[in-house]
């Protein structure tokens, strides 16, 4: 199930809001009397950046030296102690997410602390976000948060990742059964009822359930999965344009549509740019890639002008419904 649990892992990243509250950094002399154990209610990132010491935890010890890294959860009762040689100085942050799932956590044995070699880099991240909680300016507050995101992928990019021995909850149960039928019935045409009856529970709060454990509502969850289909089998040469909507369970021209609001790029111009190698190099420009895409034109079934206050209807149709409401979107 690990694969699923990493999935949950990742929905909840790309959605999660973060919320900076302080930022600094802090020294630990060696005569001064030990930390008691506390637990925060906010999330902390430390960083150590000179001296030795320890971060003493309910059930271990971590060694602190330079360019250790430790994200902590709120709630997690610790203390920092330094080495009786030299200060313990580190830079810190906290902040509150909006996920909370530490079961999830736990069983991906997310580590407590890492290192950082060389740390000059997540140093400076931490020093930008520490001075831009001072200042008023509009694109503070998204500046820090790119930062502590930033901060928070490198973290997880050094963690080594370990399927935990902690018995999955009921809800984590669910949502692997849930998971698992979508992936095995993506070309099929899926909907809330029938996903709520694998779980066995009402319509209206399997909704609730799944957004809580994703971050997204189940509509979203399958058509973000179509598209990152899509985008898989067209970078593939033996996979056209027909089959990969196929593949997906959509018409070909409603597919057209989907990928291209998804991607700004049609189907046959994104398989055309994965062909060549374009994707992702860099070289080719986005500007490029996108007075190709404007110069292609609508791919094959897309509509222009007056045609699309004819597809609107159609599209309100496709809207979830109280009774055989469909996670596709649009798949009819």
């Amino acid at each position: 199930m690990t694969s699923h649990y990493f999935t949950i892992l990742m929905n909840h990243l790309e959605h999660m809001q973060v919320e900076l509250t302080a930022a600094s950094e802090t020294g630990i002399d060696p005569a001064a009397p030990a930390e008691e154990v506390n637990a925060y209610d906010c999330n902390r990132i430390l960083l150590v950046t000179g001296g030795r010491g320890a971060l003493r935890l309910e059930d271990r010890t971590e060694p602190l030296a330079p360019g250790t890294c430790s994200i902590l959860q709120a709630g997690v009762p610790h203390a920092l102690e330094a080495d009786a040689s030299e200060p313990l100085t580190y830079k810190w942050c906290h902040f509150r997410a909006s996920y909370a799932e530490r079961e999830l956590y736990k069983i991906l044995r997310i580590p407590t602390a890492i290192r950082f070699d060389p740390w000059d880099e997540p140093a400076a991240l931490l020093d930008r976000i520490a001075a831009w909680t001072s200042q008023a300016a509009l694109t503070s507050r998204l500046r820090m948060k790119a930062a502590l995101l930033d901060l928070i992928g490198q973290y997880l990019e050094r963690s080594e990742f370990v399927l935990g021995d902690v018995t999955p909850s009921p809800e984590m149960i669910k949502i692997e059964t849930v998971l698992r039928h979508i992936e095995e019935h993506l070309a099929d045409s899926i909907t809330i009822e029938e996903l709520a009856g694998l779980v066995f529970l009402h319509p209206n709060y399997f909704i609730v359930f799944f957004k809580g454990m994703m971050g997204c509502s189940p509509i979203q969850y399958v058509n973000q999965r179509r598209m990152e289909t899509a985008r898989t089998l067209l970078a593939q040469p033996e996979w056209n344009v027909s089959d990969v909507a196929a593949r997906i369970g959509m018409k070909i021209y409603y597919f057209s549509r989907m990928f291209k609001s998804h991607t700004g790029l049609t189907p046959s111009r994104y398989r055309k740019l994965a062909a060549s190698g374009s994707l992702g190099s860099g070289l080719s420009g986005s500007g490029e890639t996108e007075a190709a895409a404007a110069e292609e034109g609508p791919a094959y079934g897309e509509r222009t002008g007056a045609d699309e206050t004819a597809e609107s209807g159609m599209a309100r149709r496709t809207a979830p419904r109280r009774n055989g409401s469909r996670t596709e979107g649009a798949d009819e």
